[in-house]
């Protein structure tokens, strides 16, 4: 049965994988009163969250039937979720990866030059220069409103590293508990990279964030040794549903 949580108390993400982080970074940043963010329980230990229209599962011991029902009764066009749940939903898969992990920090000296939390005007505009097939920036209102609420109320962080006046890289954490992380983004202008300038974004960002515990979502056949270079491993795969594809 889906139970509707009322009570950040009765919120039972865990923190042990990014979906659970990004459930419960939801819901310490919008709390559980706001009819835009919504969550809910099911019996066994699965948790959903609904903002907007895009929802995050974390499962555990999950009723795949009345999950896959549920889902589509709601007013949302995408699922984020692991890809062993997604194969259980038998729901239409836009895209996967790996998702990797890294425990701590990057262990490098972290750069004088970066920046904590540079405008998002700026980091947008980064973003979309930094474009690539695998990667479409939001809309950049709804970036925009999500991100400066959550770095406000202590729920996401972004760094930047500069070249002269020009934000030439940037790292985004999108969402982050007490113990736990998940990177959103890392770019670099195309006229700067090769400089280690990413790396040196990343490296201050996981330095900043200080977690046990540090998710970023890689796409299949992207920057894989950047990341493992940097101490991050495998830690399973996610995908996101589209459930979109149901009408067409």
């Amino acid at each position: 049965m889906m139970k509707l949580v009322e009570s950040k108390n009765d919120l039972i993400a865990s923190e042990e994988n990014p979906f659970g982080c990004k459930i419960r970074s939801m819901a310490e940043a919008y709390g559980t009163d706001e009819v835009f963010a919504q969550f809910w329980a099911q019996e066994g230990g699965s948790a959903l969250a609904k903002m907007d229209d895009a929802a995050v599962l974390e499962d555990r011991r999950a009723d795949w039937g009345e999950l896959a029902q549920f889902l589509r009764m709601l007013d949302i066009k995408t699922v984020s979720c692991s890809e062993t749940a997604a194969e259980h939903l038998k729901l239409p898969v836009s895209s996967s990866g790996e998702i990797m992990l890294l425990h701590g920090a990057v262990d490098t000296a972290c750069p004088p030059e970066a920046e904590k939390n540079p405008g998002l005007r700026e980091v947008y505009a980064l973003l979309c220069a930094a474009r690539t097939e695998t990667f479409c920036p939001p809309e950049f209102e709804p970036f925009y409103m999500d991100m400066s609420y959550r770095t406000r109320h202590g729920a996401a962080m972004s760094v930047g590293i500069r070249f002269g006046d020009t934000l030439a890289a940037c790292a985004l954490c999108s969402s982050m508990t007490e113990r736990a992380a998940v990177l959103s983004a890392v770019a670099v202008l195309p006229e700067y990279r090769r400089r280690g300038l990413g790396r040196s974004a990343v490296t201050a960002l996981t330095q900043l964030l200080h977690r046990e515990k540090i998710y970023l979502f890689r796409a299949d056949g992207e920057n894989e040794e950047f990341y493992r270079s940097m101490g991050f491993e495998p830690a399973g795969r996610w995908a996101e549903i589209d459930l979109q594809e149901k009408t067409k």
